[in-house]
């Protein structure tokens, strides 16, 4: 999820597990701690494929918490006079970052838990980077806690509440996307579709509305499901392009490198241009309604009329169909129905 929210879970681990042995520094180191892993955003500049290739990795394994926090609490008991318990800071630390991709693997990026020995990447599809209402529990608690008393038994109960509580809305993220996909297979039955590959992903802000993607051979269907008033979904149709042209752009090492990062949910589109064809692959996990064929992001291919590859694969970041204010009414609009 998005690094504020990855402080607001240090922070409130801190304060339900440190709070009585290190009490503010608690939730101040552990916030700081816990955002720490996304310090591999630094790899982005090493070129437009950068993001995609080291984002969630080694600092997102399950390994990270349990062999680096020990240092980083060792450091922080010598940076604060060794006069607390070394096993509180040395504890602090584990958690602040072994909770880490704990969290992100309940979205639909990908992380690597297994990074550097296996590159396989995982994604649980319950919500999405960015949760409003899993972050305000957290602000709630950590407030209270604050105005407590970071040290007192209060303040380390209301913080378990709220660790608790986001817990229990990451499990019923997954409940709901598992009914998505549920009821999309059950439509497309009734269809006399069957076979078919049914995916379902968070959108953003809330947990309820769920881009479905299906997938039967070329064939590929779009469309948006709210679990907050359900009804049957309206399918985009397209197909995913296997042209020769389109199975050469995946062959190339951006091409790779996509599939690999969407984890297989890419779509190909043949567009012709004055000096040749461009081939467009786009990640489908992520997209808006207006524009159900385009993901978030791609790579673009170039080919001449003779069918070879003119220059490198660009990465393509998708502008907003709209402005965000409109675009934000429309996920509201989708979700509940309702004028914002």
């Amino acid at each position: 999820m998005d690094p504020l929210t990855q402080g607001l879970l240090g922070a409130s681990f801190g304060q339900a597990l440190c709070g009585r042995a290190l009490g503010r520094r608690a939730l101040v180191w552990g916030g700081l701690v816990g955002m720490t892993p996304d310090l591999d955003v630094a790899m982005n500049a090493t070129g437009p494929m950068g993001e995609w290739l080291h984002h969630r990795g080694a600092s997102h394994s399950l390994w990270f918490g349990p062999v680096v926090g020990p240092l980083v609490g060792w450091l922080l008991w010598r940076l604060h006079g060794r006069r607390d318990p070394l096993a509180a800071w040395i504890g602090l630390a584990v958690v602040a970052l072994f909770t880490h991709p704990l969290l992100d693997v309940f979205t639909s990026y990908g992380t690597m838990l297994l990074a550097p020995f296996s590159d396989r990447r995982f994604a649980w599809d319950a919500v999405a980077i960015v949760d409003p209402a899993y972050s305000l529990v957290l602000v709630a608690a950590l407030g209270l806690g604050l105005a407590w008393g970071p040290a007192s038994g209060r303040a380390r109960i209301v913080a378990a509440a709220g660790l608790a509580l986001t817990t229990a809305y990451l499990g019923y993220g997954l409940v709901l996307n598992h009914r998505a996909e549920d009821l999309a297979r059950r439509q497309l039955a009734a269809e006399g579709v069957t076979a078919a590959e049914v995916r379902a992903y968070p959108t953003l802000l809330q947990v309820y509305l769920r881009r479905v993607v299906v997938r039967r051979g070329d064939e590929l269907r779009v469309g948006w499901l709210s679990l907050w008033r359900p009804a049957p979904l309206e399918w985009h149709r397209f197909a995913d392009a296997r042209h020769p042209l389109a199975a050469a752009a995946r062959a190339t090492e951006e091409g790779r490198i996509l599939e690999w990062f969407a984890m297989g949910q890419t779509a190909a589109a043949l567009v012709p241009s004055a000096s040749g064809t461009v081939v467009e692959i786009d990640d489908l996990r992520y997209g808006f309604p207006s524009r159900p064929q385009a993901g978030l992001w791609g790579i673009r291919v170039r080919f001449d009329p003779d069918g070879r590859i003119e220059g490198r694969p660009q990465r393509v970041d998708r502008p907003l169909p709209a402005p965000a204010p409109v675009l934000l009414g429309q996920l509201w609009r989708g979700t509940f129905g309702l004028a914002p």
